[in-house]
């Protein structure tokens, strides 16, 4: 089996898209999977980019986390109950 680079194992463990990291990254999704499988060359600033792209992913899901648990708070207990509008829809 061949070897994974780590930023392919991260993807695959935490559900990152090639589409979240080319948003993110500023690289198209395919040049960033070649990157993935040693089709291109590690240089020390794409190996940059690459740790800034993952840290911007890191502090976007923190925030939607914290906004899924205030938004929770608000209907605990009452999950299963018809939704109120709200400003986020």
């Amino acid at each position: 089996m061949p070897k994974q680079s780590n930023l392919r194992r991260l993807r695959c463990r935490y559900h990152i898209s090639l589409g979240e990291m080319e948003a993110v990254s500023g690289f198209s999704n395919q040049y960033i999977s070649c990157a993935e499988l040693g089709k291109i060359r590690a240089t020390p600033q794409l190996t940059g980019k690459m740790d800034t792209a993952i840290e911007l992913l890191i502090a976007k899901r923190k925030q939607e986390l914290l906004l899924l648990e205030t938004d929770f708070l608000k209907c605990r207990g009452r999950l299963l109950e018809t939704a109120e509008e709200s400003e986020h829809e």
